[in-house]
Formats: structure tokens, C-alpha cells, sequence
């Protein structure tokens, strides 16, 4: 719902209605700052500056979060998330190029404020040595069984004590 609130709101929004930006004449509009000449399917007839930098700042966002995260085909269920990282990028070109510029604008500057927050707490707030000590001392307390599992350890070793009396 909020994707497509914002995909309906842009286009028709009064208030970006010949409001300029940058390179931009109007906000509610798509931003042409080169003319191909001919058309290309899905894409258009010229390119826009805010669906490249949105695009290209959703890589940098996607590119931070999955990280070290990469699986490989046969845990994904046969999708590879390095495909998966370079593709969404592209798609969004193509969803915007179109579109209101101010859609790509603010997702570009959505994507760009999230990488500056996760890079001043990554470098600023969160301490390693700190994070990883406390992982060491939490692998060395002993496992503590509670609830269901231990009530599930119970009656398996009840099952296993019946096991052994029929036996015998």
C-alpha cells in the first residue's frame, strides 16, 4: 500500500506541479536531460538523471546490507542473490525513468540518508571488540533449557526409559 501511494501520489501532486530541482523543470513529471531519438521497450525515449542516481544508490544500500550475506544457489532455493543485487538496481531504472522525477528523488535521497546512517553507526556507534566479547562469554555459558524444549527432553527420555523396560 505504500509503494503504491507513493507511485499515485507523485505524478498527481498539486504542490510539484512546475516546481523545479536541479535539473528538473517539474517535479510531477519525468526529468529528460538527454533525448535518444528513439524509443526503447520499457525504458523510453530519453534517460533522466534522478532514475540514475536513485538506482545507483539502492546498489550501494543493497550492496551494504547483504554484505557477507551471500548464499550460495542451493540455499536460495536456485536464486543467486548476486543476481538478485544487480537486477534490482536495473528494474528500478526502468520503473523510474518515466515516473515523476520526484519519486526518484526521494528515493534517492532516502537510499543516501540510510547509507550515511548505517555508516556513522557502523563507525561511530557500535564497538566490535565490545560486540564480540560479549559473543565469547555468551558461548561459554552453559545452554539453558527452559519451556517447551525442556519439556520435550522429558518426554523423550520417558519414551526412552519405556523402550528399555519393554526390552528387557
Amino acid at each position: 500500500p505504500i509503494f503504491f501511494a507513493l507511485f499515485t501520489f507523485f505524478p498527481v501532486a498539486f504542490s510539484l506541479k512546475q516546481k523545479s530541482f536541479l535539473c528538473a523543470d517539474d517535479l510531477s513529471s519525468y526529468d529528460s536531460i538527454l533525448d535518444l531519438g528513439f524509443y526503447i521497450p520499457l525504458y523510453g525515449d530519453h534517460i533522466s538523471l534522478f532514475p540514475i542516481l536513485a538506482s545507483v544508490a539502492i546498489f550501494f544500500y543493497t550492496k551494504m546490507t547483504t554484505g557477507q550475506q551471500m548464499m550460495s544457489p542451493s540455499q536460495t532455493g536456485g536464486v543467486n542473490m548476486k543476481v538478485i543485487m544487480y537486477m534490482m538496481p536495473l528494474m528500478m531504472l526502468f520503473f523510474f525513468n518515466n515516473y515523476a522525477s520526484g519519486l526518484s528523488l526521494y528515493y534517492f535521497i532516502s537510499n543516501v540518508l540510510t547509507i550515511i546512517l548505517m555508516l556513522v553507526i557502523k563507525k561511530f556507534i557500535i564497538d566490535d571488540q565490545k560486540v564480540l566479547s560479549q559473543i565469547e562469554k555468551n558461548k561459554k555459558k552453559p545452554l539453558k533449557v527452559g519451556g517447551f524444549r525442556a519439556r520435550l527432553q522429558k518426554a523423550l527420555e520417558e519414551a526412552e526409559k519405556q523402550k528399555k523396560g519393554r526390552g528387557q
